[in-house]
């Protein structure tokens, strides 16, 4: 690296570039080092024993039900230390038909029943051990046939991907 460094840089420049790359290198391991222990001060502890963690009902926004009347039930299971990365159950006795507003990315695994998804101008079917992912400040309508369950993680993917996904989305339109 040095020589091609010499290459472009003069040799009182190849000094300053050298300590901006140092200086570059000690700040991310600092800021590495207060995420490491933020993490290790605020996360759950591991497990010694199973947790019950029951589904507890919840009423859906009336204005988003387009047919019958769901019973919707979750339960978070754990959460990161820094807020952004949510998992849980979820379940909804069927059928009903409703649109749902993805708030963050979530990514769903579906353990029972089955879900008819209009999605984005696309439409498919989850059933049992099927995953999908949704991005935030979406919607889709969810077509519920029966009793159905699923795993969710929800994760915030950060200021700079929405407004990735905002200017990009605009571009495309």
């Amino acid at each position: 690296m040095a020589g091609s460094l010499s290459r472009w840089l003069p040799w009182r420049s190849r000094g300053r570039a050298l300590s901006l790359l140092w200086g570059v290198l000690i700040g991310l391991a600092a800021f590495e080092g207060m995420a490491a222990w933020r993490y290790l001060h605020h996360a759950e502890q591991p497990s010694a024993m199973s947790v019950a963690r029951p589904l507890e009902g919840f009423a859906p926004d009336a204005a988003r039900v387009l047919e019958g009347t769901p019973n919707f039930q979750a339960a978070e299971t754990s959460r990161s230390p820094d807020g952004r990365v949510i998992t849980g159950l979820w379940a909804c006795d069927g059928p009903t038909r409703f649109e749902w507003y993805f708030a963050l990315d979530e990514t769903v695994h579906l353990l029972e029943g089955q879900v008819n998804v209009e999605y984005q101008g696309r439409r498919f079917t989850l059933k049992p051990g099927d995953v999908a992912t949704f991005h935030a400040h979406t919607r889709a309508v969810w077509h519920v046939p029966v009793p159905t369950k699923k795993a969710y993680t929800l994760r915030h993917p950060g200021r700079l991907v929405l407004w990735w996904r905002a200017l990009r989305g605009v571009l495309s339109a």
